[in-house]
């Protein structure tokens, strides 16, 4: 075996291909086409038997229903009680000690429809130490923890809200009229207002679209920029801004801010993926990413975001169009999420549109029904269906020689992984490629079998798989999955 051949094509022997760890497919197919859907990287421990590995996403076990549906928003700030917007009605979910399913109770109607369209009439949930209060612009309806049912505010209240957060005893709403305007109730009464409690976020002209509680200060979200304010507890108005805390980045609309690993994300108007760092934007989203909102239209005000944890992982996904990105706070890494049944590229969106946690757990709630899920990361079924997971990989380049792959094996999860009682294992890879730069996959695509359940130490491999100058491999699989490393025997020619 001989020849000239680029770093990532060794000239003899098995070569390590590296693993996809990010989704990054680029304008230009030839530059990057790097894909994951439903896969996500994780850091392993530097004497593993690779530095990093590829898990499935998790599957959603179906744990509760509350009402029509859509989920369109959830509250658990308070320990022991969720608060969610299913359909056109608002529910309280009271978990005890006991075990069981917690107790549903229906507060009552807050809209006259079954769905919302999501900037317009966006709702937005505040929990308070002693009362909850959901905004459904341009309404309000409030009740304490213990009342039965929600009251529309009234009376005092100014009316044409767009969204709703607490903070230190005060909800605070953001106008729909006044658009630089918010303002706050009394002091641990939501149902009590004067007509003087308001204030403007007016460092910069500016349209201020949802009101966002974050670390013990008020960030207002706005088109043009976004202030952050704190309780001064002056007696004529509690809230000033802080010094130097405008951040002059912008916030396409209402849907897409969400917090999570002690940042607030959300989507700029330009189209960008932003979380603070402090009282400063940094920018999260790769160009790639930008295109494809930028394509969309709308400046970000497309995208509906949310966060949750599971297993030292933080996640922000955001959904527009068709597709879902999430960004992991802990590899700093995009990924895609796709609900089946998904089309054969995962060009689907994930059903997923808002999310809590029951202790520890994530809560997620459904876009098309009226399920909460729990996330499961020892299966990947939706519903009674299999999540497809595809792997992209990087390019391989033999310079401008040609060069031969005669074997190609996968280490990967085999069998049924520890702890997936009852999930359907993969028993099959199909393997495609493409030697013009991403643009077709016209080979393949090849079925590689690796064993029946339990077959622990089965490899996948395929073999003769012919002569490329690039070339770039895709893998797809259904079922729970786990890639470690991805070797090839591959020699090059002389031409």
């Amino acid at each position: 075996m001989s020849g000239t051949t680029a770093p990532a094509v060794a000239p003899t022997g098995m070569t390590r291909i590296p693993l996809v760890t990010e989704h990054y497919p680029h304008a230009s197919l030839p530059l990057s086409l790097k894909q994951l859907v439903n896969l996500f990287a994780e850091q392993a421990p530097t004497d593993a038997r690779s530095p990093v590995a590829l898990l499935s996403t998790p599957g959603l076990d179906i744990q509760y229903s509350v009402g029509t549906g859509p989920v369109h928003a959830m509250n658990g700030d308070l320990p022991g009680l969720i608060y969610v917007v299913s359909g056109a009605r608002f529910y309280r979910m009271v978990f005890d000690s006991t075990p069981g399913a917690p107790h549903v109770q229906d507060l009552g109607e807050i809209g006259s429809s079954g769905s919302f369209p999501a900037v317009t009439r966006f709702p937005t949930i505040a929990v308070g130490v002693s009362a909850v209060v959901v905004c459904v612009p341009p309404r309000a309806f409030t009740c304490s923890h213990d009342d039965t049912a929600v009251v529309e505010l009234g009376g005092t209240f100014p009316g044409n809200a767009s969204s709703v957060a607490y903070l230190d005893g005060y909800f605070v709403f953001t106008s729909l009229t006044d658009l630089s305007q918010f303002f706050i109730c009394g002091l641990l009464d939501p149902t009590n207002f004067d007509a003087l409690d308001f204030a403007h976020a007016d460092a910069s002209p500016n349209v201020i679209t949802r009101a966002i509680a974050h670390r013990g200060d008020l960030w207002l979200m706005g088109q043009s920029a976004i202030e952050i304010w704190y309780d001064s507890g002056d007696l004529d108005f509690p809230f000033r801004r802080r010094p130097g805390g405008v951040i002059p980045h912008s916030c396409g609309g209402p849907t897409s801010p969400a917090t999570g690993d002690g940042s607030v994300f959300w989507v700029g108007v330009d189209s960008i993926v932003y979380r603070s760092n402090g009282y400063k934007a940094e920018r999260i989203s790769t160009h790639g990413i930008e295109t494809q909102l930028r394509a969309l239209g709308g400046g970000g005000t497309q995208a509906l975001g949310l966060s949750y944890s599971q297993n030292g992982h933080i996640f922000y996904a955001i959904t527009a169009g068709q597709t879902t990105w999430v960004y992991d706070c802990a590899t700093k890494l995009w990924h895609t999420r796709s609900s089946p049944p998904s089309t054969p590229d995962g060009s689907t969106p994930w059903r997923i549109i808002s999310a809590s946690n029951v202790s520890d757990i994530p809560l997620l709630g459904d876009s098309l029904t009226g399920m909460l899920f729990y996330a499961n990361l020892t299966h990947s079924v939706e519903v009674g269906n299999e999540q497809v997971h595809i792997a992209t990989l990087p390019p391989l380049y033999a310079n401008t020689r040609r060069a031969f792959c005669a074997r190609l094996e996968i280490e990967m999860e085999t069998g049924d992984p520890p702890g997936s009682i009852g999930a359907i294992p993969v028993s099959t890879v199909k393997l495609q490629w493409s030697d013009d730069g991403g643009y077709s996959f016209s080979g393949g695509p090849r079925q590689i079998s690796y064993g029946a359940r339990a077959a622990y130490r089965t490899r996948a491999f395929t073999t003769r798989l012919g002569s490329f100058r690039q070339r770039t491999f895709r893998l797809t699989t259904y079922g729970h999955t786990t890639y470690y490393a991805i070797d090839a025997e591959i020699t090059a020619g002389t031409s």
